[in-house]
This record gives C-alpha cells, structure tokens and sequence, in this order.
C-alpha cells in the first residue's frame, strides 16, 4: 500500500526516549485525518501507570503484552475529543508511545515514537506532499509506491 512516512526531530529526557520536539501539528493532523477511522488502538507501557489510567476509562478493550498495554478505543464524538485535547505530555512528545488507527480492519495512521514518526497509509503523491505540510520544514519525508501490510 502506498504511504508516506514522517520523522520528526526528537529530543530525549529522564521519562522518554525519541519525542518530538515540537506537536504543534497534532490538532490540525487530528482533524484533518482522523474523521474517517472508528477505532485507535493505543500502546502504553505499563510503568507510565497515569497514563494507563487515563486510557482504562475510555477503552473498549484492553491486552497485555508482557511490557505494553494495548486499549482499543472506539472513535466516536466524546473520545474524539478527548484523545484531541488531551494526548500532548507535559514532558514532551505525545503521552502514549504507538496510536494506530483503523478504517474498519485496515490500518490507515500509525503515530509512533510518541509522536515523532508518523506514517499515513493509502495516499498518492500528491496526498503526500499536503500531509507532508502539516510538520515542521526541518521533518524528513519517504514516500513508498509499494508496502506490505
């Protein structure tokens, strides 16, 4: 499946490894291409326990895979809002490590690195230079014709 794949400039600190260093995107990549999918499913790992905390009250469903939890959220109005307004950590980066999103069973965003590398399935060329816009000028780019899922 074609797609681009975004990496962003990181920085670390005591809490994270790889964030990026600005999410001054993330609104307006939340509204302009997360409409269309119904569910996210949010890796975590489980020593960020107020973070865990906070997904439990919103998931459909919850895995445990040995070091990460995985919540399965479905996308409607109120947790639409929610994840929008409340996904930036106040030490950077966004607070849960993976967010993948589906179009029904097909993953059509994944946002990993907690933010800083961001890939959108699905998209043609031209598709790709307008998601491409949303980042900083200083983001690195690949676009693929070809992808196994």
């Amino acid at each position: 499946m074609k797609h681009i794949t975004i990496h962003l400039e990181t920085s670390s600190s005591n809490h994270k490894t790889s964030f990026p260093t600005t999410t001054s995107f993330w609104q307006e990549l939340w509204d302009t291409y997360t409409t269309d999918f119904n569910t996210v499913e949010i890796q975590c790992w489980k020593e960020e326990q107020r973070h865990v905390e906070e997904l439990e009250k919103i998931a459909s469903q919850i895995q445990d895979q040995n070091l990460i939890l995985e919540f399965t959220i479905t996308l409607n109005e109120e947790n639409c809002a929610y994840l929008r307004e409340n996904s930036i950590d106040e030490n950077g980066g966004l607070k849960w490590f993976t967010l993948l999103f589906y179009k029904e069973a097909t993953q059509m965003l994944e946002i990993g690195q907690y933010g800083s590398e961001i890939s959108l399935y699905g998209i043609d060329e031209t598709e790709a230079d307008t998601f491409k816009s949303l980042f900083p000028e200083s983001a690195e780019a690949e676009y693929f014709k070809e992808h196994l899922m």
